[in-house]
């Protein structure tokens, strides 16, 4: 989990959702929300996404945890509220500096900024997501390798690793799948990895 939304918080600022609706506008509304921030986040960060919700209202035909279009969603059935259930997250995450937090909640930013988790407003995160659809945000693509150059990387292309894997020490998911205790390969496995790409890229000539 990279990122936290508090939902009915983010919902309430972007104005979807008052003080005196019925559950069928809360339905509607929340799944308008959560297909709108999907499609912003995009795949890859929508995965790594989990929005809270007050179970005050939750939906009937859906368990207290659910998936949509990639996304975790939560309902705060046996807590007394989603900051009770953010807290907890929050608190039992592994890696709390890679986490972002969405809320303009004080009690829930107090405990991310205890944990030294990212703090966005519920204001700041939807300007954050128009952002996005005016300007969708590609990845950039890899730099195209020097023909005829050594086992050194150029700048750009150490630049490039660099940023795609910055916090890469941080995240458990990447430590267990390399099987070592830094969560890093050694200079032996990388040495074989070269390797084992420039035997392929030979053989594809």
């Amino acid at each position: 989990m990279r990122l936290l939304i508090d939902g009915y918080n983010v919902m309430f600022a972007q104005g979807l959702v008052g003080k005196r609706v019925g559950p069928d506008h809360f339905r509607k509304a929340r799944t308008q929300f959560l297909n709108k921030l999907s499609d912003a986040l995009g795949p890859l960060e929508s995965h790594l996404t989990t929005v809270v919700f007050d179970a005050a209202t939750p939906p009937h035909d859906l368990p207290p945890q659910s998936r949509h279009k990639g996304m975790t969603i939560l309902y705060a059935v046996n807590d007394e509220d989603a900051d009770a259930r953010i807290e907890k997250l929050i608190a039992a995450h592994s890696a709390p500096k890679t986490l972002t937090v969405v809320s303009s909640d004080n009690r829930i930013r107090q405990a991310a900024t205890r944990r030294k988790a990212r703090v966005l407003t519920a204001d700041l995160f939807l300007v954050d997501i128009e952002t996005r659809k005016r300007s969708p945000r590609e990845a950039p693509a890899p730099p195209k390798p020097e023909k005829g150059r050594g086992r050194e990387l150029s700048s750009s292309e150490s630049a490039y690793w660099l940023n795609e894997f910055r916090d890469i020490e941080e995240m458990p998911e990447t430590r267990a799948m390399m099987g070592n205790e830094m969560g890093l390969p050694t200079d032996a496995e990388i040495a074989e990895i070269e390797r084992e790409v420039e035997r392929e890229f030979r053989e594809g000539k």
